[in-house]
Order: structure tokens, then C-alpha cells, then sequence
């Protein structure tokens, strides 16, 4: 049971005396045993049931060291005065410092637990009991009982563990890291780091309230708290390739040297930075065993207890973009316990090196469910919102590792844990960025969800993780894109490039979020006037100047062109290549857009809104919301090869003013101001339209208004000749005398303009009408078209001279895309005599016409000659002829037909008596495809041969 060495002591004969006076005299007492170091059976279903054969290890036999004191001469050779301690003085092992000798001399070492060896940290006491005690028919062990000589609890040090032995494979209370940890913080070394300088740790020794070595092992409860480890000290061991102890705290509960409890505290982080500590407690069950008898085994339950529930962020909290990426100042955490863990996936293992384990999602206990702490933020405007979310804890000894923590974020981004950095808020209101002093709410949303993800961080911090917790993006409401585009409700966002990298201040529109996906603005037409339909792409969120393109790169003219690349003017025509260069130093404007500058710059003629800008505000009394759209910029010639056609923009200064309010009582209302000043319009190298100031708007209740002023048209081309009739028109084409019509379909406008009838002797000019007619389309898939006509088809002018006479119409529409489609007139001249020579009179009539009409894919010309005679003799006899001929010609497609026709009529009456007799012959020939092809005109037997050798020799 108990094995006793006895060093400078000899028997006489009688008692036990020392060989040399002033040599040690030492008692050595060699126990068996204390501790048995068993496995933890695996149970991630949390089950209590027993799980079959465990294993065990036991640990080393322990060694007590006794010195004899001077004043103790002699002892008794028997073993009641051999194990009577007290009258002894307990012998530690002495602290060996660096550059000093050790001793020589044996100390007191008790392997408990089993591979960490213990010594005295001050001077204890022994005490045995002399007889065995017999109570209730049980006769106890022997045992001896430590105690501290001052009285209370003995203080104990951890000298060193037991590596030359073979690592433990399985699950075990305390990991060869924690034994490790006890030894740093325990023993009363002195340190120094590779430099030399001595490493300062906040040592303190174990406290053993109880501790009875028995034959059987130790029955004990030995406790341990240390504060934390300084940064610098982490620094030091890291150079003398010793790990940094993140142990807080150490319980060990033991009966005859079976664990009954065990707690190891660690030290570690939140993701969030939350200073947490990972509670690891090992407890002794007993369960009823299928064989009827009652079995203990452990069973080991982790926690998480929340340590500061609160962490702060700001500009010097290790933030690579000083904090920018993180919209919250504060993050508070209302779980203070977790419930049990799942320990499965980071059981302790091989305990081989002393290597805390790796950072771990926080799972439940019963399967891979993650335990979603619970987290109230605090915005940069003060405003709370809660939400749960997954966190990694890392041990402190861990927190900088970047790597591990990384890898385990970035796992976390793939299908199917995704969840994990995408985290639902449900609406709630919250400032994504630090807003303007002079703008409080401009950067507050609704937000459905928030995206994290880990970050590395800069020096600094309150926290020593390597990396921290940022918002890379999420899903909000855009309240002022919902008015003019389908797609309602959350959008993804991220924070803009230049806020995140440089801050508000250094975008020249104070922009903080960019749409992930640019979204369109439709608008339309019917809405805007036609002046220009703004369908455009916008896709950055600012605090100033509301939601607007993405044209704040390196090269804004190019990305305006490409965000409004969708845009049309007049309904159809290209905004892009109309728009003119943009220097950065005009962006620069954005960031005043308030309403009165931008009511300034709408009046001021040189003025311009580089960038379309959509921003909603709150109307006064909470009467609603207005979302404005506004744009004004000086539009440019395109390049030689982009313009659609002919268009001048060269002064060209195009605006927009769309208002939308909405309110509970009046629902939403849109009104919109549009202007276009100083364009010209050559359609189809036929007229130009010069128009100054060209004005639109809408306003909710009332008809479109459309004026213009300062239009004038100018005929180009082979209808030049139609401006020598100007000096008869009025100045201004467009002035009192023109129409102007507003439909759903578009804007008609023009003149029509009668000229009177003039006669001048034999000569008279009659029903003489010109007619001029601008439509512009509202439908982008419609052009421009332009209409002028001389007199109608209904109404041809008609011209007389003395027997002869005749009339006429013209008329040619052209469009903007198409150039000419439709041309249409007729001409038509004859004369007539009459003859009366009493017996006899009669008369003649000759007419002839020509017409054309060319329209779309059809082309028809034709012609006729219509010749009448009658002669009457006296009242009896009547004889009439007529002969008509017409020849017509057609063409649509590929397909031609040239057809003609003649009718020769006589009629005669003589008294009652009358008879008419019609000759009429029609004949029609049809062209491609139905015309003979080049092969068929040739005999290929006979001729066609001597058609080729008439080419040969030719080159």
C-alpha cells in the first residue's frame, strides 16, 4: 500500500537514528496511483444510456518527501511513527529559475491528474490517522489528508506533464493542452522570451479544498482561476514556441481517484468579437444497466457563456475601411448561456501536443443545428434592431489565426449553410450607413436581409480576433425605384467601392450603396410628353441626390452612355449618342442637390444635372411622400456613324421634372415637366424642322399640354421649289394659325394653309390648299413622320385655261426611320368644242390623266384618254362615240403587271328608236417572276453554245 525509503537514518538497535548529524535526513513515501484518467463515451444524441466498454488509464505512482527536523533525533522503527507526518516537514520540489543550480535534494510529486505532476506551492501538512477507523461495521482505508500549514486550503503548482508517454486516442476530461495551460499558470517559473526578456503571466496555484491519498487514489476538489493573458506575454511564449494559456478557470472533483466532476473554462471570442467562454463540464452518471445493475460512466456537457454581452464599433476597432463596412455601433447579445453543444465534430481526440482546439461554429446539442444567438444592433442613428445569427467561437489562443477563421466563413457562403451569414431582419428600419449632419435619415432602409461575412483586420481593436465581422450587402427597400419599375419590394445592395474605400465625403454624389443589379426605369410615354422617354439603369444609392447611374468611374461620359443606353428621345431615337462629354468636376454638383439648388440650376440657363437623380423626401404634416425625378444635361452631335439620321443637337438642352406623390387619402399622382430647346429635325433629306423651345406637362386631372415655339420648316431637296410659295405663308408656320393635338398616341402638330382663288383673264386657279403635318409618336416601336400635301385626292386644285382645263393633287409622307413612304398624285388636262350649223350641231370632248402612287412595298402608275363626239341632225338623228384608254402599271414585292384596256362605245337614235354597241379589248402582262429567266431565251442545243464561244479570248 504504502512503500518507505528512509534516507541518513540507521537502526541501533532500537530506534531509528541519523547516520550523519548534519547530513538530510529524509522519509520517502512512494504511493500508489492517485487518479484513473477515463474515456468519455461518444453520445451526440444527448442520451444518458451507457455506451458498452470504456477505456482507462491510470496514472503513475506518487512520491512524498519528508525531511526529519533537527529537533526529531530519533523515531520509533514502527509504522504508526513512520506514518505520523505532522512532527514532518513536507518537502516541495525548489522552483528552478534561469541561470540557477537546483539542489540536488528530492521533493514531493503527485501525478494528479493522471500526467500532470504536482508539488507544494507553501508549506502544508500531512495528517494521517494512526489506527484504521471502523464506523456502522466499515472500516475505512488508510488515507492521509493534506492540508495547508497556515490552515485551509493547500496551495498546489503544476510542475510539469508526463510526455514520454504514449498520446491518449479517445475523449478525456482534460486535454494535454489544459495540462499545459495548468503548468504555465501554475508554476512559479520564471519565463523569458527569445530576446531574454522576462514574460509576465498571471500565475496563481491550485487550490485543493480537498485531498486524501487513499490506496485506492485520491479523493479531491482542487480549483483554479487566472485572469487573462497580456498580449505582450502571448507575444513572448509565441517566440519560445509555447502556446498562449486560455484557460479561465479549473474544477476537479475526484473519488478514490474516479472523476466525479470536471470543469475547464477557455477563454475565446464570438465572431461578433464578444468576449465568450467555452464551458466544458464532465460529470458522473449513473444509469441503470440492461443486466439490472447500475453502471457510471461520463458524460460531458459544453457551453457557451457570454462574458461582455456588448462590443463596440467605431473607426479604430481594426476595421480595414475604419468601420465603414459595419453599419451598427453597437452589437449586444442577450443569450448569456448557450444550451448544451454539440461537441461531435470537435471532440478532443489526439492528446498527443498541446494544441487548443480549432475555432467551431456553435452547434446544438442532438444534431447539426446551429444555435442562433440572439442580437439587438444599435445603427448610426441610434436606432435598435434585433435578429439571430449563427457565430463561430474561437479559443483565445486561436484569435489569430486568420486563416481558420476565414475558411470557416467562407464554408459558410456555399449551398446550404448559406444561411449562416445571411440573416433575415424582416423589414425593420435601419441606417445602412453614417448619414450627413445635414441629412439625418437620408441613408435609412427597410432591410429584409444582411449578408456578413469575415474580414481581416487591421492593427487595433478591442478584441485580439484576426478578423471581424462586416456587412458585405443585403436586401432593402429602394422606396424611390418603386414608383417607375415592377420590381418592388427588397433588392440586393452592396456598399459602394468609394464610400467603403474612402467615405462619404470623397463620392461626389455622398453615394454609400450600389444595386447589385442595375435596375431599369421604364416610363411611360404617354407620361413624359414624348420629349424623351428616361428608361434608364440606376444602380447607385446616395444620401444627397436620391438613386441615380453609376457614372462615377474613371470615365463618366462611357458609363452615363451605357446607364442611359435605353433611354429615347421623341419616342424613339437613341438618347445615347446624343449625350455630350462629363467632367468629373461637374459630378461634383450632386453632393448639394437639395431641392432649392436644383430648382437653380433648372433655371439657370447654363446650368446643368449631369447625372439623372430619383430621391423621395417626406412631404410636410406627414401628408405623404413625394419621389422626384429630375435631369437636365446639353446633348451633343453623335459621332459620324452613330446618329440614327440627321439631327442637330449642337445647342440642344434637354429637361426633366417628374413628381410622383403618394398619399393614403389621394393615392399616387404623377406630374411632369419636360423641355427641349434649340433641335433641329432633317427627315429623310426632305424638310428640317427647326423648333426653339418645345414644352411639355402633365399634371394629374388636366389634358397633356404641349406648346411650341419658334418652329419653323424648311423645305430641302426636290421640294425646294415649294419655299417660293413662302412669301404666302405666314412668319411663324406654327404660330396662331397652326394645331396642336395631344392623344394617347402621340403629339400631332402642323398647318393647313387655303390660298384663294386667283383669275386673270382666260386663266382661274381654284381650290389651291397646302398642307404641312408633324407627328411624333409616343410608341418607341413608331418615328417621327412628316407629311406635306398640295391639295387633297378629294379635293384637287383645278385649272382652267380658256377651252382647255385640268386639276391635280400631291402629296409625300416621310418618317425619321424609314425615310420616304408614301407618295401620292394625279394630274389631269383635256378640252372641249361645240359646233351647232342649225341642221346640224354636235361637239367634242378630249381628257387625259396621269397618276402615281408609291406606298410601302406597292408602286402604280397609270394613264388614260377618254375621247367623246356626238353630232345631232335636225332633232332626228343622234349619233354619239366615245373611246376610252388606260394603261396602268403595278409593282409590289417582286412581282410587276402592266395591264391595259380600251372600250370603243356608238350609240345611235333615230326617233324612237336606239341601239348601243361597246367594243372592248383588256390585255395584261406580268413581270418578274413571271418574265422568261436569262437560260430560257436560249435554245441550248443550238445557240447556246455559240453564246459562249462569242466570249472567248475575253478576259
Amino acid at each position: 500500500m504504502v512503500d518507505i525509503d528512509l534516507v541518513n537514518l540507521r537502526f541501533d538497535g532500537r530506534r531509528l537514528v541519523r547516520r550523519e548529524p548534519a547530513a538530510p535526513t529524509l522519509l520517502l513515501i512512494g504511493l500508489p496511483p492517485q487518479h484513473v484518467l477515463e474515456e468519455i463515451p461518444q453520445q451526440p444524441d444527448g442520451t444518458t444510456a451507457p455506451i458498452g466498454l470504456t477505456k482507462a488509464f491510470t496514472s503513475g505512482a506518487s512520491q512524498l518527501v519528508f525531511s526529519v527536523p533537527p529537533e526529531v533525533d530519533s523515531l520509533e522503527l514502527s509504522l504508526d511513527s513512520l506514518l505520523d507526518w505532522e512532527r514532518l516537514v513536507p518537502m516541495t520540489v525548489p522552483v528552478v529559475q534561469p541561470g540557477t543550480t537546483p539542489t540536488g535534494l528530492p521533493g514531493s510529486i503527485v501525478e494528479f491528474p493522471t500526467r500532470l505532476f504536482l508539488t507544494y506551492d507553501e508549506p502544508v501538512n500531512w495528517t494521517c490517522p494512526p489506527e484504521p477507523h471502523t464506523a456502522d461495521g466499515r472500516t475505512g482505508l488508510w488515507h492521509a489528508l493534506l492540508s495547508s500549514e497556515r490552515g485551509g486550503d493547500a496551495l498546489l503548482q503544476a510542475l510539469r506533464r508526463a510526455e514520454d508517454r504514449a498520446p491518449v486516442p479517445v475523449d478525456v476530461p482534460l486535454t494535454a493542452t489544459n495540462l499545459e495551460n495548468l503548468v504555465t499558470l501554475t508554476s512559479r517559473t520564471k519565463l523569458m522570451d527569445a530576446a531574454g526578456a522576462p514574460i509576465v503571466l498571471p500565475s496563481a496555484p491550485l487550490r485543493a479544498e480537498q485531498f486524501i491519498a487513499t490506496p485506492m487514489g485520491a479523493s479531491a476538489h482542487l480549483h483554479g482561476a487566472w485572469e487573462e493573458v497580456s498580449g505582450r506575454a502571448a507575444t513572448q511564449l509565441t517566440s519560445i514556441r509555447r502556446n498562449k494559456p486560455d484557460l479561465a478557470a479549473y474544477d476537479h472533483i475526484t473519488g478514490l481517484g474516479r472523476d466525479q466532476f470536471v470543469r475547464v473554462v477557455t477563454r475565446g471570442f464570438l465572431s461578433t468579437g464578444h468576449p465568450a467562454l467555452l464551458v466544458r463540464e464532465v460529470k458522473r452518471l449513473f444509469v441503470a444497466d440492461r443486466d439490472g445493475g447500475v453502471v457510471a460512466h461520463l458524460r460531458r456537457e459544453d457551453r457557451i457563456i457570454v462574458s461582455e454581452p456588448e462590443v463596440r464599433y467605431g473607426e479604430n476597432t481594426g476595421f480595414a475601411h475604419q468601420g465603414r463596412e459595419m453599419p451598427f455601433s453597437t452589437l449586444r447579445i442577450t443569450d448569456r448561456v448557450t444550451p448544451l453543444l454539440n461537441n461531435s465534430d470537435w471532440s478532443i481526440g489526439d492528446n498527443a501536443q498541446p494544441e487548443a482546439p480549432k475555432g467551431f461554429w456553435v452547434e446544438l446539442e442532438g444534431g447539426e443545428r446551429d444555435h442562433r444567438f440572439t442580437v439587438v444592433a444599435t445603427d448610426h442613428e441610434g436606432r435598435k434592431v434585433s435578429f439571430t445569427t449563427p457565430l463561430v467561437f474561437v479559443p483565445a489562443s486561436r484569435a489569430d489565426m486568420w486563416e481558420e477563421l476565414r475558411d470557416l466563413y467562407s464554408a459558410a457562403s456555399e449551398t446550404g449553410v448559406r444561411e449562416r451569414v445571411r440573416r433575415p431582419l424582416d423589414g425593420q428600419v435601419m441606417a445602412m450607413a453614417q448619414p450627413p449632419a445635414d441629412a439625418p435619415g437620408s441613408t435609412s432602409h427597410a432591410v429584409g436581409m444582411l449578408q456578413f461575412k469575415m474580414e481581416q483586420k487591421t492593427d487595433g481593436g478591442d478584441h485580439p480576433l484576426a478578423g471581424t465581422l462586416v456587412v458585405s450587402g443585403g436586401d432593402v427597400r429602394v422606396p424611390a425605384l418603386e414608383p417607375f419599375t415592377r420590381k418592388a419590394g427588397d433588392v440586393p445592395v452592396k456598399f459602394n467601392d468609394t464610400y467603403r474605400d474612402h467615405g462619404m465625403a470623397a463620392h461626389p454624389a455622398r453615394a454609400y450603396l450600389d444595386l447589385v443589379d442595375a435596375v431599369g426605369l421604364q416610363f411611360a410615354a404617354d407620361k413624359v410628353g414624348g420629349l424623351a422617354r428616361p428608361n434608364a439603369a440606376v444602380k447607385t444609392i446616395t444620401s444627397q441626390a436620391g438613386v441615380v447611374p453609376d457614372v462615377f468611374g474613371n470615365d463618366p461620359t462611357a458609363e452615363i452612355k451605357n446607364a442611359l443606353g435605353a433611354a429615347k428621345l421623341l419616342g424613339f431615337i437613341d438618347l445615347g449618342p446624343l449625350l455630350g462629354s462629363i467632367e468629373k468636376q461637374q459630378l461634383d454638383r450632386l453632393k448639394q442637390l437639395g431641392d432649392q439648388e436644383i430648382q437653380a440650376l433648372l433655371d439657370d440657363a447654363a446650368g446643368t444635372i449631369p447625372a439623372p437623380v430619383l430621391r423621395v423626401r417626406d412631404l410636410a404634416d406627414g401628408a405623404g411622400r413625394e419621389l422626384r425625378y429630375v435631369w437636365k444635361t446639353k446633348l451633343a452631335a453623335p459621332k459620324p456613324g452613330e446618329q440614327p439620321f440627321p439631327l442637330d443637337v449642337s445647342r440642344t438642352v434637354l429637361t426633366l421634372d417628374a413628381r410622383t406623390v403618394v398619399s393614403k387619402d389621394a393615392g399616387q399622382k404623377t406630374s411632369i415637366e419636360g423641355r427641349l430647346r434649340d433641335v433641329a429635325l432633317e427627315i429623310a433629306d426632305v424638310v428640317r424642322v427647326e423648333i426653339a423651345d418645345l414644352r411639355f406637362k402633365a399634371a394629374p386631372g388636366n389634358k397633356p399640354d404641349v406648346s411650341a415655339s419658334g418652329l419653323e420648316m424648311k423645305f430641302l431637296g426636290d421640294l425646294r421649289f415649294v419655299d417660293t410659295l413662302r412669301s404666302a405663308l405666314p412668319a411663324d408656320a406654327f404660330g396662331s394659325g397652326a394645331f396642336v393635338d395631344v392623344q394617347p398616341s402621340g403629339i400631332r402638330t402642323g398647318y393647313a394653309l387655303a390660298l384663294p382663288a386667283i383669275g386673270i383673264g382666260v386663266f382661274s386657279l381654284t381650290n389651291v390648299s397646302l398642307k404641312a403635318e408633324l407627328a411624333i409618336p409616343f410608341d418607341a416601336d413608331k418615328a417621327i413622320a412628316f407629311r406635306f400635301s398640295v391639295s387633297e385626292r378629294h379635293r384637287p386644285f383645278n385649272v382652267t385655261v380658256s377651252l382647255f382645263g385640268g386639276g391635280g393633287h400631291l402629296s409625300v409622307l416621310v418618317d425619321a426611320e424609314k425615310g420616304i413612304r408614301e407618295v401620292e398624285g394625279a394630274i389631269q388636262f383635256g378640252g372641249g368644242a361645240a359646233l351647232n350649223l342649225g341642221v346640224a350641231s354636235g361637239g367634242v370632248t378630249i381628257m387625259a390623266g396621269v397618276q402615281f402612287e408609291v406606298r410601302d412595298n406597292l408602286v402604280k402608275v397609270g394613264g388614260y384618254l377618254r375621247c367623246n363626239g356626238f353630232l345631232i341632225v335636225l332633232g332626228i338623228v343622234t349619233v354619239s362615240v366615245e373611246f376610252y384608254l388606260e394603261l396602268t402599271y403595278e409593282k409590289q414585292g417582286n412581282v410587276s403587271v402592266v395591264r391595259g384596256r380600251g372600250t370603243l362605245t356608238v350609240s345611235v337614235k333615230i326617233a324612237f328608236f336606239s341601239k348601243s354597241v361597246s367594243l372592248s379589248l383588256e390585255r395584261s402582262f406580268s413581270g418578274a417572276p413571271g418574265d422568261p429567266t436569262f437560260v430560257d431565251c436560249f435554245d441550248k442545243e443550238t445557240h447556246w453554245e455559240d453564246y459562249c464561244l462569242a466570249f472567248e479570248g475575253d478576259p
